[in-house]
């Protein structure tokens, strides 16, 4: 049964993968020196925005308290996607408090996947599904429920909705890396090590609204109007660029526009968090392309225990772009689940995009750059911070001996595909 479970997902990736163009990593309009960064950007799809610098969570429990607060203060509406959503005792009071608010009249909308029962995490040990929810007031669906319709059309069981993002009555919103579930915020001090990011600006918070609506309505009979969320005018106004890539269906934006740009663009450095690193032919060559002209390339790689023998397989090449590889071996065990990316102490991509060939093109996606040389050196600070704690530093040789002691083509196929 495991084996047929393995072909039908190598099938439908393969059925799809075409839905996946890497190409723009070795395109001449992303190497072009004729454009800036901008100008590539905004050819490229971005939406260009006016953000303030984000307020930075880096802990599960402190995001979590951060997110009780803000929920209490909403009396209009709330709206919250998630890749993985579920309850467990630390989470409960989370739940309650947005049940209590729905009761009360404020709009409550979220969006998780529909694999969020199928977690396979830590948090399933200890998962509550959410339909609950639905029995005190919110208005909850699944996007792309898992059933037997997938045998018809295997493709639309591989494109999952990754994306993690809330808004706040239009005046606060968030994106990130964590999802709502044990492992990310109900667990302590065994939480994975993760992200979330918070501003308070109104351009985005319209952006994520619009995105926000448009998956709704489009899987859900029960329609929303976008008019009927209100957005406010902020007390400050935005100071910093940024350029929103929001990766879904109906849409032309691809987060692989933003990589391949930024890394064509880079002058002096490269660092990045990088969880299940798989890359293409492509991606490679952009970043040895990098190294060879000159740029300093940092990466601190993370992998789950089931995707290690995939990760393995191609370390080799991976190591082989950077000058600096560090694989997280944190002193208590938890995951690095961050996505972080930054060049040349100036550009900083946050979101739920993870750097590798199935978050490319074969999942819903949100990344966000930021033009801010304060937000990228404090974010290069918080790298280092990472790469101190019980990394393992990889060379050639190393690489080579982990792939011949620990690597497999099969694991390889199923986390390029399957992330």
């Amino acid at each position: 049964m495991r084996k047929v479970g393995v072909l039908f997902i190598l099938v439908s990736a393969l059925i799809i993968s075409s839905c996946v163009n890497t190409e723009v990593f070795v395109s001449d309009l992303t190497f072009s020196e004729d454009l800036s960064v901008d100008e590539k950007l905004i050819a490229l799809g971005a939406t260009r925005l006016d953000v303030n610098e984000p307020e930075a969570f880096y802990d599960g429990d402190e995001w979590l308290d951060r997110l009780m607060e803000l929920t209490r203060e909403c009396d209009d509406y709330i709206l919250i996607s998630t890749f993985l959503g579920s309850s467990s005792e630390a989470l409960e009071p989370f739940y309650e408090l947005l049940c209590q608010k729905a009761e009360s009249g404020v709009d409550v909308y979220m969006i998780i996947d529909g694999i969020s029962s199928y977690d396979m995490t830590e948090s399933r040990y200890h998962m509550t599904p959410l339909y609950f929810l639905r029995d005190r007031g919110v208005h909850l669906i699944e996007y792309s429920p898992v059933s037997a319709m997938h045998l018809i059309a295997p493709n639309t069981l591989m494109i999952r909705d990754h994306r993690k993002l809330f808004v706040f009555d239009g005046k606060a919103c968030a994106i990130g890396g964590m999802n709502i579930n044990y492992i990310s915020m109900g667990a302590g001090d065994e939480n994975q090590r993760d992200s979330m990011y918070l501003f308070s600006s109104k351009e985005l918070c319209s952006a994520l609204t619009d995105e926000f609506v448009s998956i709704w309505n489009g899987v859900s009979v029960e329609k929303i109007d976008r008019a009927s969320f209100s957005s406010y005018i902020d007390e400050r106004e935005g100071d910093v660029a940024a350029y929103l890539f929001n990766q879904g269906p109906g849409g032309e934006s691809r987060v692989s526009n933003l990589y391949a740009t930024l890394i064509n663009s880079a002058k002096e450095d490269i660092s990045m968090i990088a969880f299940l690193p798989v890359f293409d032919d492509n991606m490679l060559a952009a970043l040895k392309a990098a190294k060879e002209r000159g740029v300093h390339i940092k990466i601190l790689a993370s992998v789950e225990d089931r995707a290690l023998g995939g990760v393995s397989y191609i370390l080799p090449d991976l190591v082989a772009v950077a000058d600096e590889f560090y694989l997280s071996m944190d002193s208590k065990g938890r995951l690095l689940h961050e996505k972080l990316f930054i060049t040349d102490n100036r550009y900083t991509v946050i979101g739920s995009t993870n750097f590798n060939y199935r978050s490319m093109g074969l999942s819903n996606e949100i990344a966000l750059m930021l033009d801010s040389s304060s937000f990228a050196i404090s974010s290069n600070a918080h790298i280092d911070d990472r790469s101190s704690d019980g990394v393992d530093v990889i060379d050639l040789k190393k690489a080579e001996e982990r792939k011949n002691d620990d690597g497999s083509f099969l694991s390889y196929l199923m986390v390029y595909y399957g992330g």
